[in-house]
């Protein structure tokens, strides 16, 4: 068996339990927990113990018996960016930070799933409709970012904000953790650029059951199909096309962008549906779509509006209520630097000062 000692020092952390707090507990010596850490194996009574004492599977120590409890994560690429092994990488380096948050959240239950199996127009229409009708959003209307998050919420999928490294070219991903139904979010992203690939996102993860596991071309333009229907229903469309047909180029550029501002999309966006739904439309509106973007904050700017622990934890809570709900239940255990890792803080609030905000919060709650 392949015994991953390492993982016990991590897990008494994480419980707040020191090493010879853990040796007394089990009734062995601190040299004995260290050995364990170094790769010898605990004998039978000492490994039931041991994982009895840290409630855990004695499975989580022994990687390479189990099942792979991370999916492989699935991308929505930004830009002419290619998927690497590397962005693959880091991306399930950056979930598994959660293996152990999921591990001993509640089962996720009954979770729904729209089940598609052809990849073609009038597919990806049909599914647009059933997700637009989950979100609960008027027929002509588009969906902005909180519509989004509604959405995600309604179909039981947990979302995490984070701080992105460089070699991860996505606003968003998802996969799987423990059974739960994840999607990373980099904090950096635009709202008007988020609305997109939120949605692929989405897509991918209430289809993953097809067993999906690697980059695949006609999957990845499937889901942008079906985002762009969900985000631009064919009302509104209408309605934009209408107003700007036959109007010179520069006052076209205008409008979308009028429209895109009330609205709370990218004009890139309403353009390229007019693209996909009018052929003949074709506008360069790249200038017009970054002028409108200064207009409109980052994920991470909204989180942080304040740089107040407890407004921060409000506003995380509005946009991913699921998520906050499974810290909560794990929130005495949980350690400032584990808070401050999970909800990538850097410079941004003090761990220890939302920790200690968070639990205040849920005791009065």
């Amino acid at each position: 068996m392949s015994w991953d000692g390492a993982k016990l020092k991590i897990l008494a952390h994480e419980r707040g339990v020191t090493l010879i707090k853990l040796a007394d507990l089990l009734n062995v010596s601190r040299q004995t927990v260290n050995d364990w850490i170094k790769g010898q194996v605990p004998k039978g009574s000492h490994l039931i113990r041991l994982s009895t004492t840290l409630d855990i599977n004695p499975g989580y120590f022994f990687p390479n018996e189990v099942s792979e409890e991370i999916s492989v994560p699935l991308h929505r690429k930004r830009g002419v960016a290619k998927v690497t092994p590397a962005m693959e990488q880091d991306s399930r380096d950056m979930a598994r930070e959660y293996e152990n948050l999921f591990r001993f959240a509640p089962p996720p239950g009954l979770v729904p799933i729209l089940r598609i199996n052809r990849r073609d127009p009038k597919s990806a229409v049909e599914m647009a409709g059933q997700l637009r009708g989950l979100a609960k959003t008027e027929a002509d209307k588009p969906m902005d970012y909180r519509h989004c998050f509604d959405l995600l919420a309604n179909l039981k999928i947990v979302i995490i904000f984070r701080n992105f490294p460089d070699s991860v070219k996505g606003y968003a991903f998802c996969c799987k953790i423990h059974n739960h139904r994840v999607v990373f979010v980099d904090n950096d992203t635009n709202v008007l650029d988020l609305i997109f690939p939120l949605l692929h996102e989405t897509i991918h993860a209430i289809r993953d059951e097809r067993g999906i596991n690697s980059y695949d071309q006609e999957e990845e333009d499937f889901c942008d199909s079906v985002a762009g229907d969900v985000q631009f229903p064919l009302e509104y469309v209408e309605i934009v096309h209408k107003a700007i047909e036959g109007r010179p180029n520069s006052h076209q550029i205008n409008l979308l962008k009028e429209f895109s501002a009330a609205n709370g999309h990218s004009v890139f966006g309403i353009a390229e549906q007019l693209k996909k739904l009018f052929p003949p439309f074709d506008l360069n509106v790249a200038g017009a779509n970054a002028n409108l973007k200064k207009e409109f904050p980052s994920v991470g700017e909204i989180l942080f509006e304040d740089q107040d622990p407890k407004c921060y934890i409000k506003n995380l809570q509005s946009l991913t209520p699921i998520f906050f709900e499974i810290v909560s239940n794990q929130i005495n255990n949980v350690t400032t630097r584990k808070m401050a890792e999970w909800l990538s803080l850097e410079n941004s609030l003090d761990g220890r000062e939302v920790l200690d905000e968070w639990k205040r919060m849920i005791h009065c709650s």
